[in-house]
C-alpha cells in the first residue's frame, strides 16, 4: 500500500476502507462505553433472546473488530461484506428512520468495498 503525499496515489480503496472502519469503530466504542445510549435501537424481540444491555456490548466489540479488520485490510472482501449484512440488517429489524439515509450510504459504501475487493473467477 502506497501512502505517498501524491494524491493521485491515494487509493479508493484504502479511503473507503479507513472512512467505513471508522464508522465502526466509534459505533463500537460508543456501544461498550455508553450502552444505555444504544438501548432504543435494540428490536424488541430480541430482550426475548438475550439482554438487550448484553446484546449492545456484544454488537459493540462485534463491530470494534469490524471495523479494526477493515482498517488493517485484514480478509477485505469477507469482513466488507460482513459490513453489508449488518447494516441491512440494521435497517431491515430497526427500520426506517430519520437517519436511515446516513445508513444507506454506509451499505452502498460497504458494497463497493466489497466489489472492489473481491476475486474475480
Amino acid at each position: 500500500m502506497d501512502l505517498s503525499s501524491d494524491p493521485k496515489k491515494l487509493s479508493p480503496v484504502l479511503l473507503l476502507r479507513i472512512g467505513l472502519g471508522l464508522v465502526f469503530i466509534y459505533a463500537g466504542v460508543h456501544q461498550i462505553a455508553q450502552p444505555a445510549a444504544w438501548d432504543g435501537f435494540v428490536p424488541g424481540w430480541i430482550a426475548g433472546i438475550i439482554n438487550p444491555v448484553t446484546f449492545i456490548y456484544i454488537h459493540g466489540a462485534f463491530e470494534l473488530a469490524l471495523g479494526l479488520g477493515i482498517i488493517v485490510g485484514l480478509l477485505l472482501p469477507i469482513l466488507s461484506f460482513i459490513a453489508f449484512l449488518d447494516l441491512f440488517s440494521i435497517m431491515v429489524f430497526f427500520g426506517v428512520d430519520d437517519v436511515t439515509f446516513r445508513d444507506f450510504g454506509l451499505l452502498m459504501a460497504a458494497l463497493a468495498l466489497f466489489l472492489f475487493t473481491r476475486k474475480e473467477k
